[in-house]
């Protein structure tokens, strides 16, 4: 385990963009943007400038532009999204970006891609359990350049599968004075690296709802493969594999949901794309992300979810945590506990999105986190 205040002399970083609010560096995790709702209209724009609070990069504004809409003439089929917008935090991080979630072929074929720059400013705990207890961070400040990319095939009922494909671009440097008592860290001078991989997905989605469901499950598996190619030099894996279930409780009124994600790298991986806590789709809240960081990570959550006739509605959610070297090591590693309340706001009459707060507490502390679309 690499504690900063330990050793400052391990791996050279390049950035870390799971700090960044509602985007990751997996294709796979692109969301697939529709509202789940079945309506005639072929094209419906929308814009929202959406305030949020991301434990890293503080308070902000994320405004898009886009619209909902039909590349199949079948009406009953789930729309596809196309959007583009920007954000703009507290402490001076800022980034654009381009989505586009497309359902072709009466469902049969799903493309998804993103497109973004972005400058974004976090610090760095460290890696490891030990790191993340201590709580001693680098101030740094990443520039990325990202393109990602999917198309998932419907093989049979509800099940789905295809391949990706990533590059991303990165400066990397510190933005401030380090802390007091923290050794020189050359490894942060300004440094740029590039990363490529190719990968494999699949996903099993009988989920009556994107934004909201009330019944059904999503179960899916995502392996990168990094490579020295196109100007990338660091060689390495990342899988994700995840499971989420939704059961009423009470009509579609109360109804219960719960997650199990892990996510495991190994080779030469950069600290960025170490798995960790509260980090990409389905974090754990709670704990701020990238705190806690390994190349082994599982989570469990369940989350108790209630909503009135009208647009209102509350949560309230429980989960943990771990970290490890590695699957053997998981045993011997700290249990992380969260748990919170939360509440929601129907942003349309039409489509089951929602506006988020939810207050949580960690084994470090408590966070407020405000966003656009559920946690998992």
């Amino acid at each position: 385990m690499t504690s900063l205040a330990a050793n400052a002399d391990e791996e050279p970083v390049h950035v870390d963009p799971a700090v960044v609010p509602n985007a990751s560096v997996d294709p796979s995790e692109v969301e697939p943007g529709e509202p789940g709702r079945n309506t005639p209209k072929r094209v419906t724009p929308f814009a929202a400038p959406v305030p949020f609070k991301n434990s890293q990069v503080g308070w902000g504004l994320f405004t898009m532009v886009g619209v909902i809409h039909r590349l199949d003439p079948d009406t009953t089929l789930k729309p596809s999204t196309g959007a583009a917008g920007g954000f703009y935090t507290d402490n001076g991080s800022w980034g654009l970006m381009a989505i586009e979630n497309a359902r072709l072929r009466g469902d049969a074929l799903r493309v998804r891609g993103l497109l973004s720059h972005m400058d974004i400013r976090y610090d760095f705990f460290g890696i490891g359990e030990d790191a993340g207890q201590e709580g001693v961070s680098v101030p740094l400040r990443q520039k990325m350049d990202l393109a990602v990319g999917a198309a998932l095939f419907r093989l049979m009922p509800n099940f789905y599968g295809g391949g990706s494909l990533m590059w991303m671009q990165s400066t990397i440097s510190l933005r401030e004075a380090l802390p007091p008592g923290l050794p020189p860290q050359s490894e942060f001078d300004e440094t740029r690296g590039e990363l490529f991989a190719p990968g494999v997905q699949a996903e099993y989605d009988t989920r009556d709802d994107d934004y909201w469901p009330t019944i059904g499950s999503l179960g899916s598996v995502r392996a990168l493969f990094f490579v020295d190619a196109f100007g990338a030099t660091q060689v390495f894996q990342r899988v994700f594999a995840s499971w989420t279930w939704y059961r009423p409780l009470k009509g579609e009124r109360l109804l219960l949901a719960a997650n199990l994600n892990g996510a495991f790298s190994g080779g030469d991986v950069p600290f960025f794309m170490l798995p960790s806590i509260g980090t990409g789709k389905f974090g754990l809240r709670g704990y701020t992300q990238g705190r806690y960081r390994d190349e082994t990570m599982v989570t469990a959550q369940t989350e108790l979810r209630y909503h009135t006739t009208g647009r209102l509605g509350a949560t309230a959610f429980a989960g943990f945590g771990q970290v490890a070297p590695s699957i053997g090591d998981l045993p011997d590693a700290s249990v992380l506990p969260a748990g919170g309340l939360g509440l929601r706001y129907q942003l349309t009459r039409q489509f089951p999105m929602h506006m988020r707060l939810d207050y949580a507490w960690g084994k470090n502390g408590n966070l407020l986190y405000f966003s656009v679309a559920e946690a998992f």
